[in-house]
């Protein structure tokens, strides 16, 4: 036997084992909203999830939300189990690229040995929800400060203030006290004015944390903890942020102070650790500017990260599925029988639609998609002022490519005259009822340059 191959073996041994962890595939049997089996194809890749309310989308995200617990509650798929089918067993399989697969199900209380990967997620807890947001600025009373000391005790819980010896395990309050600001100060305040200033363009950021007790004003016995934080806004400092800024602002600020966390908890943790950044329906509030400033922050500094996200919005969907890689699904509900289910479909872009449709021979659907797709990549190219005339009226799609043609140069704009006119005598035709011969050289060649173009305007 060659000794070369065994050298090779180890090498790639070593690969395997250095490489980062990721999820292959999620499968949930039973659980919940979902009967019988329903399972997602991540392939170690990002995944983006579009699903109607009622589909079950948010359910997936709870089911990943079980990987950061030390502990699995003891009647989670007791009182979770499907009600159409009470007697079947429930669980929720998660396979990883490491080629380990993790079942949880009503015989798992802790982690097994075998995924010492997982943790960490219990420490730096990358789940991101609108709830999460709202206990930042939202509060039912009437108070001028927010107080923040259970958001930042729940983010902070498990972070080593030195080695082998975590935040929560201080007992003595003024110690507590001492760490807690200490960390805030010197390891979140900075980077989380930096998200703001950087991806929001904001002109407000976090001047000071304040960490403090108060007595309880309804039981002078009560020692009530208390972080507050005060926000400069154009040199003014604003103590009750959440009543004078607008909703936009305040989930850029949260965003922020979340994300941050997370980036400065996981780089806290042992190499190995998984790293996934969960989010769920977080952008309700932002606008679609500040939509796309958070899909820069996710491209620019989790990188490394293996990104969930899952959203109830079909436009934010529609544009985040082309300015990223992803793995793309879209859930709906299937409500035609006796029991409710879910509806899996792959988020395929037009291009890839109109490919299939060419292979088939089926050229006027892969034309009516091509079409479709350009009109999609112009408006995500154009601004939403540019995509309108001096009258606020929508642009039709000769004029966006006029548009797009006028605000671009060199090979953009000439791959652009060139769709323009494949639009006129192969797209545009081939869309409605007309009888000129199909040249599927010259459609196969519109498919290559709308490719290319997508790549050069939207990266």
């Amino acid at each position: 036997m060659d000794d070369r191959l065994d050298t090779l073996k180890v090498a790639e041994d070593q690969a395997d084992y250095t490489a980062p962890i990721k999820i292959n595939r999620i499968k949930l049997n039973n659980y919940k909203f979902f009967y019988g089996e329903f399972e997602l194809a991540v392939n170690g890749e990002n995944l983006l999830v579009y699903g109607e309310n009622g589909t079950g989308k948010s359910l997936i995200y709870k089911a990943l939300e079980l990987l950061t617990k030390k502990e699995i509650p003891a009647d989670e798929f007791i009182k979770n189990r499907n009600v159409f089918n009470p007697e079947g067993e429930t669980s929720i399989e998660i396979e990883f690229t490491n080629g380990q697969e993790y079942i949880i199900d009503a015989d798992t209380t802790t982690y097994p040995d075998y995924v010492d990967f997982l943790h960490g997620l219990s420490v730096f807890v990358p789940m991101l929800d609108y709830k999460k947001l709202l206990k930042v600025h939202y509060t039912m009373e009437n108070i001028e400060q927010i107080n923040l000391y259970r958001l930042f005790r729940t983010l902070l819980r498990d972070y080593e203030y030195k080695q082998n010896e975590k935040l929560s395990a201080i007992k003595d309050p003024n110690k507590y006290y001492e760490e807690l600001t200490r960390i805030m100060e010197d390891k979140l305040l900075k980077d989380i004015n930096n998200y703001l200033n950087k991806y929001f363009e904001s002109d407000c950021m976090i001047d000071s944390f304040d960490c403090r007790t108060e007595i309880d004003s309804e039981d002078d016995t009560r020692i009530i903890p208390v972080v507050n934080i005060t926000i400069d806004y154009k040199e003014n400092s604003i103590e009750n942020y959440h009543n004078f800024f607008n909703e936009a602002r305040l989930s850029a600020l949260v965003i922020s102070i979340y994300l941050s966390t997370i980036k400065t908890l996981y780089s806290a943790l042992k190499k190995g650790s998984l790293k996934i950044l969960i989010l769920d329906d977080l952008l309700i509030s932002l606008d679609m500017s500040n939509r796309l400033k958070l899909l820069e922050i996710l491209k620019n500094e989790f990188t490394d990260f293996q990104i969930f996200f899952f959203t109830h919005d079909k436009e934010l969907f529609e544009i985040y599925k082309n300015k990223m890689a992803w793995n793309k699904y879209e859930i709906y509900l299937d409500d035609s029988g006796e029991i409710p289910k879910a509806i899996l479909k792959q988020g395929k872009s037009e291009i890839e639609r109109a490919k299939e449709y060419y292979a088939k021979k089926e050229y006027d659907a892969c034309a009516l998609l091509l079409r479709k797709g350009f009109e999609k990549i112009l408006k995500a190219y154009l601004t939403p002022r540019e995509q309108r005339n001096s009258n606020c009226e929508e642009l039709n799609l000769s004029d966006l490519v006029e548009k797009a043609i006028s605000k671009s140069s060199s090979e953009n704009k000439n791959i652009l005259e060139k769709l323009n006119s494949d639009r006129q005598h192969i797209l545009n035709p081939l869309s409605h009822n007309d009888t000129r011969p199909i040249y599927s050289q010259k459609l196969k060649s519109a498919m290559d340059d709308l490719e290319k173009l997508k790549g050069l305007l939207l990266q």
